[in-house]
């Protein structure tokens, strides 16, 4: 699919507080985000920060890291292979760093886990030089804020 019509920065939006889309999740078993929440995550970023909207390679790499995710022991493994695979996959057009954070820190909160790094600066250039970190170090970043 080609690119169309890059949306542009909304700074307005930008200032106001993310509103994320509901979801359910049972206290009794693991939360896995949804192929809809990840596409309504990804839309908007897109809205909030521009660029493309629309898919790249679809979501069947998507589902590859789900069942990679729900194979992992805890919480914190799951949560990095989801950080690592969306950020890094061709999912969507634009959007992969934020998307794969608002994934993440949605998916470890349904969990009662925390994402322990709070400046978002410094998780985005966390998540852009991801390629660079291993597993077991994505999971201790998240778990402890710092590798």
């Amino acid at each position: 699919m080609p690119k169309v019509t890059k949306r542009r920065r909304n700074k307005d939006e930008i200032k106001q507080p993310l509103v994320l889309p509901e979801c359910e999740a049972d206290p009794n078993e693991v939360w896995y985000p949804s192929d809809w929440f990840l596409m309504q995550i990804n839309e908007i970023m897109i809205d909030r920060y521009g660029g493309f909207k629309g898919f790249e390679s679809g979501l069947e790499p998507y589902h590859h890291f789900i069942e990679e995710a729900k194979s992992a022991e805890g919480i914190y493994r799951k949560a990095a292979i989801l950080l690592k695979d969306i950020a890094t996959s061709r999912i969507f057009q634009d959007g992969h760093h934020r998307t794969s954070y608002i994934v993440t820190k949605t998916f470890l909160e349904k969990n009662d886990a925390d994402f322990k790094e709070k400046d978002e600066l410094k998780i985005i250039r966390f998540i852009k030089g991801i390629r660079k970190y291993s597993l077991v170090e994505i999971e201790d970043w998240l778990k402890n804020g710092e590798l």
